[in-house]
């Protein structure tokens, strides 16, 4: 009975040990951030917007560079052609055969468009257009739709 308690402190002292080295690994870590955003008709003025799943309009996305950050762009509806200002070969990783010239990609209908940060992407701001094929027309804001990289 008297290793019972001796048992259970160490049991404690073990524990509360681990935790502090979980917790000191976790807070060490990168956390990459996965930024879904759809470009979609605007069912009240029938424009095309870029939003985020909450339906809020992303003229900006803002991505970190050092934790290889990624962006998804979902097109609803039709399909779309996305034209960067900037060759994104120096700023993003993707699947082979898409930015053939470094600058435009089409995206199918209700198909993602997915790109990775890259951790040597130099600190920049990337304005993109998003042409959408069914509607013949380029998607609209406030502003340019951008990326800010950090």
């Amino acid at each position: 009975m008297k290793n019972k308690p001796l048992k259970a402190t160490l049991a404690v002292v073990i524990f509360a040990l681990t935790v502090g080295m979980v917790y000191d690994d976790i807070a060490t870590d990168k956390i990459l951030a996965v930024i879904n955003v759809k470009i979609q008709k605007d069912n009240q003025d029938n424009t095309w917007r870029v939003r985020d799943n909450e339906g809020r309009n992303m003229g900006s996305i803002s991505a970190s560079k050092n934790n290889g950050d990624i962006i998804n762009w979902q097109s609803v509806g039709s399909a779309m052609v996305f034209t960067f200002d900037k060759n994104v070969n120096r700023y993003f990783e993707f699947d082979e055969g898409l930015f053939e010239d470094g600058y435009t990609q089409r995206v199918d209908a209700n198909k993602k468009l997915r790109l990775k940060v890259r951790e040597n992407a130099p600190q920049d701001t990337l304005i993109y257009n998003v042409f959408v094929i069914k509607a013949e027309k380029f998607v609209v804001g406030n502003s340019p739709p951008k990326v800010v990289i950090r």
